[in-house]
C-alpha cells in the first residue's frame, strides 16, 4: 500500500467556502446543518474534513449522499482515520485488527453493508478474507470512493487536513500522520497560512468549562473545528464559513431543547472541566453524592459528582454553572438527581432542574468569529 499523502490543490473561490468536519455517519444532523447555513450546491464550495462515516447510525446513507452531492460540483471530501475502514476492506489490510474494532463498534459502515447485503452478522468466527471479498463485489464503488479521497487540500489561503500536518512543504511522510495527530493545537508548530483541522473534539482542549465551538489559535495559525458530533453526548456539528475575508461558524445538533424558567447569575469562582482524554483521577474521599479526587491534568483536588466517576475516570464533568436568562432555549444534555447538564451557544454547564421547563422553542444559533 502506498502510504504517501495524497494532496489536492484548489484555487481561490469567489463564493462561500464551507468547511465541515467529522460527520461520522450522522446524516440527519448533516442535512440539518446544510439547511441551517442555506447551502447552495454548485454556488458554495463545500469541503468535508474527513471521518465521513463510522460511529453514527447512517454511515452508508451518508456516504451515498455525499457521493451524490459531488455531482453538483464544488464538493471536496477528504479522508479521515475512520474512513480508513474502506482501505482495510479493499486491500484485506490488518483484518484481525479490523475485526476487533468492528466487534467493539456498534455502528459502522461495514456493519451496514453486511446488513444491506444480507450477509451473516460479524462474529469472532467470521472469515474476514471471505467477508471482504463479498463486500468488494457488492460495494466496490463506495469503498473505492473513500479509498481515493485526498489527505490534504491546499489552497492559496489555507491548508486543510483531518488532524494536522507536520509542515507546509511535505505535510507528512505518511498519511497516517495527517489523519491521527493527537491534540494538534498543542504541538510546537507555527504556520504562515491557517491550517484547518478536525479529528480532535475541541472540548478536549478545555479546562475551565467545555466549549464545542471552533477554536482559533491565532499564534500558531490553527483552526480546530471538530465539535464532537456523535462521539460526545453534548457534541455538535460545526460549519466554518469563509467568505470575503470574514470567518464565522454555524452549528447544530439533535439534542432536545428546553426553556429556561429563571435568570441565574452564578459566580463560578473556580470553574473546571475534566475532559475525556485527561479524565484519570485519584480518589481521595468518597461521599454520598460527590467525591473528592485529585486530577493530575488540572493539578487540583476537586469535588466530582459520583455520576461521572466511572472506572477511575471523571471524564466530561464540569462544576461550571451555566448562566441562564429566563425564556431562552438551551440544549438538554444529561439529567442526574436534581441537576442537568445544558448547553447554550456551544458552551456546556450545569443547572438545577427547577430552572428548566420542557417547553421547547427553536433558536437560531450561529456565532461570528473574527480571525
Amino acid at each position: 500500500m502506498n502510504r504517501k499523502p495524497v494532496i489536492q490543490k484548489l484555487g481561490r473561490f469567489q463564493g462561500r467556502t464551507i468547511v465541515i468536519s467529522d460527520i461520522h455517519g450522522a446524516l440527519r444532523t448533516y442535512q440539518k446543518l446544510l439547511k441551517k447555513i442555506d447551502y447552495k450546491p454548485g454556488k458554495d464550495r463545500l469541503i468535508l474534513l474527513g471521518d465521513l462515516v463510522e460511529k453514527g447510525d447512517q454511515s452508508l446513507p451518508t456516504l451515498r449522499f455525499i457521493m451524490k452531492q459531488m455531482e453538483a460540483g464544488s464538493v471536496y471530501p477528504m479522508m479521515g482515520n475512520c474512513d480508513f475502514v474502506a482501505k482495510n476492506v479493499l486491500f484485506s489490510y490488518r483484518l484481525d485488527f479490523l475485526k476487533q474494532v468492528l466487534l467493539n463498534r456498534k455502528n459502522s459502515l461495514i456493519h451496514e453493508m453486511i446488513a444491506e447485503a444480507g450477509l451473516p452478522a460479524l462474529t469472532e468466527e467470521t472469515d474476514m478474507d471471505e467477508l471482504c471479498y463479498e463486500l468488494r463485489k457488492r460495494y466496490l464503488k463506495e469503498l473505492s470512493f473513500l479509498n481515493d479521497l485526498p489527505h490534504v487540500i491546499d489552497t492559496p489561503d489555507y491548508i486543510l487536513a483531518h488532524s494536522g500536518i507536520a509542515n507546509e512543504k511535505t505535510y507528512a511522510d505518511d498519511f497516517r500522520d495527517i489523519m491521527t495527530r493527537f491534540q494538534f493545537d498543542q504541538e510546537d508548530v507555527y504556520f504562515s497560512r491557517p491550517v484547518i483541522v478536525g479529528h480532535m473534539p475541541v472540548s478536549e482542549y478545555c479546562v475551565l468549562y467545555p466549549s464545542f465551538n471552533p477554536k482559533l489559535n491565532k499564534e500558531k495559525n490553527i483552526i480546530s473545528i471538530d465539535g464532537g458530533n456523535v462521539v460526545k453526548k453534548a457534541g455538535q456539528l460545526n460549519a466554518l464559513i469563509l467568505s470575503h475575508n470574514t470567518l464565522r461558524f454555524v452549528n447544530t445538533d439533535l439534542l432536545p431543547k428546553v426553556r429556561a424558567l429563571h435568570t441565574t447569575r452564578p459566580e463560578n469562582h473556580y470553574p473546571f472541566y475534566i475532559n475525556f482524554s485527561q479524565g484519570d483521577v485519584e480518589l481521595l474521599e468518597e461521599g454520598k453524592d460527590q467525591s473528592l479526587v485529585y486530577s493530575p491534568h488540572l493539578h487540583r483536588r476537586v469535588w466530582v459528582d459520583n455520576e461521572f466517576l466511572i472506572d477511575g475516570k471523571a471524564s466530561n464533568f464540569t462544576n461550571y454553572e451555566l448562566p441562564l436568562i429566563a425564556g431562552q432555549t438551551v440544549h438538554l444534555v444529561n439529567i442526574w438527581g436534581d441537576k442537568a447538564q445544558v448547553k447554550h451557544h456551544g458552551v456546556m454547564g450545569w443547572t438545577d432542574l427547577t430552572n428548566l421547563s420542557y417547553d421547547p422553542v427553536l433558536e437560531h444559533e450561529d456565532t461570528d468569529l473574527n480571525w
